[in-house]
């Protein structure tokens, strides 16, 4: 019993704004990946709500993230907005997020779970470190 206890334990894991940047800057990581981890950080937006945005609910020229949903419009960073940009690449609908040789279709839940395990953090260490950082800076 002892054993599933701990197996059970949930550990609030964070990332510090040093980390952050050292892996937004990282040129080796898929820019859509660093785009999706910078919005976690700096917006009250939950993964899946991320993940399901179309382009046409991003504004790069007044960096809001307008859908017709609670929390809705989204001040974006000057940062978001760099890196989401390119993301747009001139479409005009479709997923704002786009994994895949083609990039046509979503990134997926999965993808965006295994990429941010596989640089040594849980997907949601994101946005708990930008609510924590927000914390402490109010």
């Amino acid at each position: 019993m002892a054993e599933y206890c701990q197996a059970m334990t949930i550990v609030a894991e964070t990332i510090t704004p040093e980390r952050l940047d050292a892996l937004l800057t990282d040129q080796s990581i898929p820019l859509v990946h660093r785009a999706l981890w910078q919005l976690l950080w700096e917006s009250e937006i939950r993964i899946l709500d991320l993940l399901s945005l179309s382009v046409a609910e991003v504004d790069p020229d007044s960096r809001r993230i307008v859908r017709p949903a609670p929390g809705f419009p989204v001040e974006l960073s000057e940062r978001a907005t760099e890196l989401l940009t390119p993301l747009l690449d001139g479409r005009t609908e479709g997923p704002l997020f786009v994994a895949g040789q083609q990039r046509t279709r979503a990134l997926s839940w999965e993808e965006a779970v295994r990429t941010a395990k596989g640089h040594g953090h849980a997907i949601h260490a994101f946005r708990t470190g930008g609510k924590q950082h927000r914390r402490r800076a109010a």
